[in-house]
């Protein structure tokens, strides 16, 4: 419908040449808003935890510099800059928000959903399953170690972790089909059923795979995949990015087991952290997640048709939020 997207990615180098720091960006034009400045991956099942990529010693010179070229391409080659899934906590955005509303733009946050994470570490100690545990409800608790002693202790369950890109290869169309079958039976489309979405992950996955940043693990009950987990990790955390449940086992718990499965591996490779990322379903709130609020920011042009299409969104929001019997949104 007359929308279209071009890469705009930044690039911050120091006097010697060096590569200091970047800012992810694409510009989407769609016809009587202009052009918006725009995360790369933001949208469904998007990129959480956005932000400038740069070493802590370069930020404030980072921040300068990017500061700099927005409010010189303001009104020209931009005309709104929506960044969204940004913490609230992040000094970076902070600092560049400050700069852009001391030139004279238009700054606007709206609320995000935020993310969940969880220490795997209680008290500073090494991370074991057992200290983990005992963060958690006593419910919980009893519910786990049930589904330990039920599911992942018995013969019924398999949890085949991918080790090689044959193995990854293999268990691929298992997390496309059973994240579909998943999301169709909450009323949605399964994104991994748009090939550009596909094929973008599809090539992640091996590259993360092969530098040892990646689990990516179906659980087989009674010889059948009745869920997939795919989640990146670094060194310190693991991400539960994505993951599908077939239906057939639904009212099986497979579902948490699998997740139970993806947090041991965490625990037993040394990893501190278990990020749930965005979203406020209930299930993180007792895996000991905590919440990291997140806000979208919008900035714009002091200009009327900045201040008109500021007063359009502001309206939109509030007709959502009072259709969705929420509070409206301030701002």
């Amino acid at each position: 419908r007359g929308v279209s997207s071009e890469l705009c990615v930044l690039a911050l180098r120091d006097s010697t040449g060096r590569l200091a720091g970047l800012a992810p960006w694409r510009l989407e034009h769609r016809p009587l808003v202009g052009a918006t400045l725009r995360w790369i991956g933001d949208g469904r099942a998007s990129t959480d935890h956005h932000t400038l990529l740069c070493e802590e010693a370069d930020r404030t010179e980072v921040v300068d510099a990017v500061a700099e070229w927005i409010i010189g391409q303001a009104g020209e080659l931009w005309s709104r800059l929506r960044l969204e899934a940004i913490d609230d906590d992040d000094p970076k955005i902070h600092a560049l928000e400050r700069r852009l509303i001391e030139a004279g733009l238009d700054s606007q946050r709206i609320a995000d959903l935020g993310s969940y994470g969880a220490n795997l570490n209680a008290e500073e100690k090494p991370p074991s399953w057992d200290s983990f545990l005992m963060t958690l409800s006593k419910n919980r608790r009893k519910r786990l170690r049930k589904w330990q002693r039920e599911l992942l202790d018995t013969d019924r369950v398999t949890v085949r972790v991918a080790r090689t890109e044959e193995e990854r290869r293999a268990i691929w169309p298992m997390l496309v089909r059973l994240h579909g079958e998943r999301r169709e039976g909450m009323g949605e489309q399964g994104v991994f059923y748009s090939p550009e979405f596909n094929q973008f992950h599809q090539e992640a996955s091996a590259r993360l795979l092969a530098e040892g940043k990646l689990y990516f693990a179906v659980l087989e009950l009674d010889g059948k995949p009745a869920a997939v987990e795919y989640a990146p990790q670094d060194e310190d955390t693991i991400y539960a990015y994505q993951g599908g449940i077939a239906a057939w086992a639904l009212d099986q718990d497979v579902g948490h087991a699998s997740l139970m499965a993806l947090v041991q591996h965490a625990i037993n490779t040394g990893r501190t952290r278990l990020d749930l990322l965005r979203g406020d379903e209930p299930y993180k709130l007792s895996w000991g997640g905590h919440h990291r609020p997140a806000s979208t920011l919008h900035v714009r042009p002091r200009t009327m048709a900045g201040t008109l299409e500021r007063w359009v969104g502001v309206a939109y929001r509030s007709l959502r939020d009072t259709r969705r019997g929420k509070q409206p949104a301030k701002g």
